[in-house]
């Protein structure tokens, strides 16, 4: 059995176009749901009107399954002052430690092909990531040790597919091209993809904005420096209106580097 860690984003949309017109072998695709009230709404959309009637209709299932307990959103605005995003650290800009991919994604998917695609640590399954050619950087070597249930496998840079050809893909099958898939907080996410959410969703952009103020607000309390959603260490309404952060926009942050986000 193949699986596929389905992020309802461009790459892996393109994956299950040609699982349905047989050009890749996968019939299971599994979207680890952080949680409506973390992943963006319109991935979430794109998933239920587009993704899964056109599964559907080739034989393909896109299995929806969640972390028991806290969504992401509720772990980060909880009372613990430690955060799970990689949001920056005011002191010295590294990124926070990150467990949000680990614990809401991998680990989901892994007890998932344990539990319905006989997944053993001596009989591990291959796990498809939507990871395309041009971001083969993000590819990781195999480790048994961290992900003991799961081979994971690069069809699309097998392929040669650019994430460009694979909005190809999806539009030639008269598809409406996904939206990028990541949680609507991301610190991950590229200024240009900050300043598209407050154009067209500044009610979500506000909401961005009071969910970093309340991690500082939580931190303060607990005696601790203050961390910000963006790489330049402003709040993020500040961030996104300076004009001189325009130098450092779409080659300024790396994309999560596991493959199960952002794809």
């Amino acid at each position: 059995m193949r699986v596929f860690s389905f992020g309802g984003g461009v790459q892996s949309t393109a994956a299950l176009v040609l699982s349905a017109q047989k050009k890749l072998p996968y019939t299971d695709f599994v979207f680890a749901n952080v949680g409506e009230d973390s992943e963006n709404p319109a991935t979430l959309k794109y998933i239920e009107e587009v993704a899964i009637p056109y599964a559907t209709r080739h034989g393909i299932t896109i299995h929806e399954v969640k972390k028991n307990g806290m969504t992401l959103y509720e772990d980060i605005t909880s009372e613990n002052s430690n955060v799970s995003i990689p949001v920056r650290m005011g002191n010295s800009g590294i990124p926070a430690q990150r467990n949000c991919t680990t614990w809401w994604k991998v680990k989901v998917i892994e007890r998932w092909v344990k539990q319905h695609a006989g997944a053993t640590k001596q009989n591990r399954v291959a796990v498809g990531v939507g990871i395309s050619a041009d971001e083969s950087h993000r590819m990781r070597t195999d480790d048994p040790k961290k992900e003991p249930f799961v081979k994971k496998e690069y069809p699309l840079v097998d392929m040669l597919l650019t994430r460009s050809m694979c909005k190809e893909i999806i539009a030639s099958e008269g598809l409406p091209v996904a939206p990028k898939s990541s949680c609507w907080f991301c610190p991950y996410l590229r200024r240009s993809d900050w300043i598209h959410i407050r154009q067209k969703t500044p009610d979500l952009f506000d909401k961005a904005v009071d969910l970093e103020q309340h991690l500082n607000q939580k931190r303060l309390a607990a005696g601790r420096d203050k961390v910000f959603l963006t790489t330049w260490l402003l709040p993020l309404d500040k961030a996104v209106d300076q004009p001189s952060m325009a130098m450092f926009d779409d080659n300024e942050l790396d994309n999560c580097e596991s493959g199960y986000c952002m794809t």
